[in-house]
């Protein structure tokens, strides 16, 4: 890495630029302009290829705020490890973290070198290089510095370790967003010592949430851009009228239920002894409650949990919600309350004190059970999906597996029971939904519904709002689920489960059915799934709307939906028609059309992708039109302007006197021939009029408002670089690789060149995006 040219040297920045922890080297502190001579500047550690002493790289103050976030993060993370450590044998105290497999010191760092990153797919070659581990990272850097791959600890799934061979041994790291690390390191010990500290780092000793990389967050937090949903105005926005519908205070401060949100909407004429009542009778407090209504037919769609039934009790106020539900249709007094769950499992539940309702008890309902399987078999049934989709080659073995596994008739199961409810409500009638405890399948189905019947749920804000309201809002549990903070016992790694990837999964199917539908792309949904389990934002922390609030991570966290707010045009769907569907009620739900999400699965895997995506194809073709456009639009302007300042030439001269003309102050006949000024659209590419020549007729000085210089009709490249096989940014300070087909390539707008996000700026004007040298050129 190239040295800058210049720096401020101070105690502080020469004893960091000294400071290592096991063989880990740290940047150095400077006030110049950052080297930009390879892709190492970027990462918290550099090395010198068969050197002893570290290399120096600087960190602008003014780029901490874009793209170099993270990698203070990490740093900072180690320091402050570093300074714990310290004043623990200061004051002789024993480190908490001694002796996890961090190092010496505790949670700081490991390094291991002479590491192959292997290729499963044996589409490229094998690179030899190191790998470090810090407390949030293990970052990976080819000795050749042609990759560099950086993974959040929070995202690893699991850790497999290999026998021992002549070669090395094997270390296999699966991941949550389904990327699939292999390791081969020649040295036994050093292998296992790896193993050991993954699996440290992944699976937390510690149970606080609070220690998640998310709260690792420096940055001031605008709360106010924080969340999304109002739910007062989602309200209003629905239709909800205060006749049949009401708000309660019956939750507040969660004193009622404390897995749903503290304002809950009811029928207005429901008591509030009703309410009370119901919820003692349903399971963990989760009573029937309104979370969609349908303004053009005046149903409602309801969610709630399990009710404690047993074999024979039954609930009077309970029996008398539901009613009142009922009847707050104007349209239709009857109700369907639709069981997600399998007859057999609710009959169970029968013999727990719970099960489900008796019709008789309950007037003007019918009873309907789709076969939806609890959290257990969607694990196990994921977790055959990726054996098939990463572990086995021959195509037989591949569709045998992806049978076996039965993920995608669990994906069918939930879009036929959400089609159902949608076209329950589209014909008048309200409905009720529950599982077991009404936070994971209900949570899918209602959801699914009100995406089906609402295009502003279909929109990139929308569908933010339809998560934070039926996902969150109504207590899916995300920690739990997702496994943010460790399993420390059997009976908590049972609770993990893909409830939300599935949820996603089926919004992709129908996507694939209506392409016009969502504002939003593929690349929208797998951004989020790899956020939901990374940690990095507080959006999707905690098991309820209550956990969060008390974590304060409004305050103390980033969002990941203002982080989305900065990459907006990265989801834009360029064939999306607002007008063209409202509520997609022909959805074929036949077993054919529904494939697996090479896109998720798959994502890391070069070769089974197309070379290009169309979506980014269509995306940058409309971008590239829109420069072109603005450009011409440019032109025609100054076109128009020196057509003006030619006929006020002609004007002066014909009332100049002879005198003056031939005094030799200036001749403007001359000039006004290198005008050749002719009509807007062709001289778009016409060559360019030479005006380095005019002068004002009174002043024989060049008036600089004529002059146009030849650039500014060709520092817009008409072709740009096509997105096919680019795998790297273009920049040479960065050449960053691009490490999947999702990854959004980026033109700059005067090159024409492709550059990774962080290597381009937007102009002054807010209206071009260009990259350093375009810039610099200006």
């Amino acid at each position: 890495m190239g040295t800058p040219s210049s720096s401020v040297t101070t105690p502080l920045s020469a004893w960091w630029n000294n400071m290592s922890l096991s063989g880990v080297y740290y940047p150095s502190i400077s006030t110049s302009t950052p080297s930009t001579s390879n892709s190492w500047k970027n990462s918290p550690f550099g090395f010198a290829k068969g050197a002893s002493t570290p290399q120096q790289s600087t960190v602008p103050p003014s780029a901490l705020s874009a793209g170099y976030t993270e990698d203070i993060t990490v740093a900072g993370a180690l320091l402050k490890d570093k300074i714990n450590g310290l004043v623990d044998s200061l004051m002789r105290r024993a480190s908490v973290n001694a002796g996890c497999g961090y190092g010496e010191d505790g949670r700081i760092a490991m390094m291991v070198d002479k590491v192959y990153l292997v290729d499963r797919l044996d589409a490229h070659e094998n690179l030899l290089g190191t790998v470090h581990v810090t407390t949030t990272h293990i970052i990976f850097r080819a000795e050749d510095a042609t990759k560099e791959l950086w993974l959040a600890t929070g995202l690893i799934a699991s850790v497999e370790r290999g026998t021992l061979t002549a070669a090395g041994c094997i270390l296999v790291i699966r991941c949550k967003h389904f990327q699939v690390i292999t390791l081969l390191i020649s040295r036994d010990k050093s292998c296992q010592d790896l193993y050991e500290t993954l699996q440290r780092a992944s699976k937390p000793v510690s149970v606080n949430v609070s220690e998640l990389l998310a709260f690792e967050n420096r940055e001031p937090v605008e709360e106010a851009r924080w969340r999304r949903l109002d739910w007062n105005a989602e309200m209003t926005r629905q239709g909800v009228t205060q006749s049949q519908w009401s708000q309660s205070s019956i939750n507040e401060g969660y004193t009622v239920c404390d897995t749903y949100p503290d304002k809950l909407w009811f029928p207005t004429a429901a008591s509030t002894s009703v309410l009370l009542g119901s919820c003692k009778f349903r399971s963990r407090g989760r009573l029937p409650v309104l979370t969609y209504f349908h303004r053009q037919t005046g149903a409602a769609l309801c969610r709630c949990a399990q009710p404690l039934t047993g074999f024979s009790a039954r609930c009077v106020e309970d029996e008398k919600l539901m009613e009142l539900i009922g009847k707050a249709n104007p349209n239709s007094d009857n109700l369907f309350l639709v069981d997600t769950r399998p007859r057999v499992n609710a009959m169970v539940n029968k013999v727990q004190g719970k099960g489900f309702e008796d019709e008789k008890n309950y007037s003007n309902m019918r009873f309907h059970f789709f076969d939806i399987e609890n959290i257990h078999v969607m694990r196990a049934s994921q977790a055959r999906l990726l054996d098939a989709v990463t572990k086995f080659r021959d195509v037989a073995d591949y569709w045998k597996t992806l049978e076996s596994s039965g993920w995608l008739k669990h994906v069918r199961s939930v879009a036929e029971c959400s089609l159902f409810l949608a076209e329950s409500i589209s014909r008048g009638t309200s409905c009720v939904v529950h599982c077991s405890d009404g936070w994971d399948r209900t949570s899918q189905v209602v959801s699914m519904c009100q995406l089906l019947l609402d295009p502003f749920y279909r929109t990139i804000r929308g569908f933010q709002i339809l998560i934070e309201k039926d996902w969150l809002g109504f207590g899916h549990k995300f920690d739990d689920r997702c496994g943010h903070v460790g399993a420390l016992n059997d009976e908590a790694a049972k609770e993990i489960s893909p409830i939300f990837s599935q949820w996603l999964d089926c919004v992709w199917q129908i996507m694939q059915q209506k392409p016009r539908a969502f504002q939003f792309n593929e690349r929208y949904l797998i951004e989020m799934h790899e956020h939901v389990y990374s940690c990095q934002f507080g959006t999707f922390v905690g098991n309820c709307d209550k956990d969060r609030r008390d974590l304060n991570v409004s305050k103390r966290t980033k969002s990941l939906w203002s982080w989305m707010d900065c990459r907006h045009d990265d989801y834009m769907n360029p064939f999306y028609s607002p007008t063209a569907h409202v509520a997609l009620l022909d959805l074929d739900t036949r077993a054919a059309r529904f494939n697996v999400w090479t896109g998720m699965y798959n994502r890391f895997d070069g070769g089974i992708h197309p070379r290009e995506r169309l979506e980014d194809v269509t995306m940058a073709a409309m971008e590239h039109v829109g420069v072109l456009e603005s450009h011409v639009a440019q032109l025609r302007v100054r076109l128009a302007e020196l057509r003006s300042q030619k006929q006020n030439l002609k004007n002066t001269r014909s009332s100049t006197p002879t005198t003056m003309v031939d005094s030799g102050m200036s001749s403007a006949t001359d000039e006004l021939k290198t005008l050749g000024l002719t009509d807007p659209l062709g001289a778009v590419g016409s060559p360019a009029p030479s005006l380095e020549r005019a002068t004002s007729q009174e002043s024989g000085v060049m008036d600089a408002s004529l002059y146009c210089p030849e650039e500014m009709l060709t520092k817009y490249s008409l072709k740009w670089q096509s997105l096919r096989g680019v795998d790297r940014c273009s920049a040479p300070g960065c050449r960053g690789e691009f490490s999947s087909t999702i990854e959004r390539r980026i033109h700059c707008h005067r090159c024409g060149m492709i550059f990774c996000r962080r290597c381009l700026k937007n102009t002054a004007d807010e209206r071009e995006r260009v990259c350093e040298k375009c810039k610099a050129d200006e």
